[in-house]
């Protein structure tokens, strides 16, 4: 997933910081996810969120980590 949506470079202010990650918009990503990858959703969520912490995007990675933690809910 990361790749289709503009990962923001290291320094860079966070989207969060100016209210992009919002929860409505994890709603609308978790719905991206199951749309694009089905059953897998889950394991793309936990890639973006890792790919994330290991950037030190930490806003970028809790973002990820709620839109795993909804996804993974959904499959239960």
């Amino acid at each position: 997933m990361s790749k289709i949506f503009r990962n923001p470079a290291m320094g860079e202010e966070s989207p969060r910081k100016d209210g992009f990650w919002q929860k409505h918009q994890q709603e609308e990503m978790v719905e991206a996810a199951i749309g694009l990858y089905g059953s897998e959703a889950a394991t793309a969520a936990a890639y973006c969120a890792l790919e994330a912490w290991t950037e030190h995007r930490h806003s970028d990675y809790g973002f990820w980590f709620e839109v795993f933690l909804r996804v993974r809910n959904r499959f239960i």
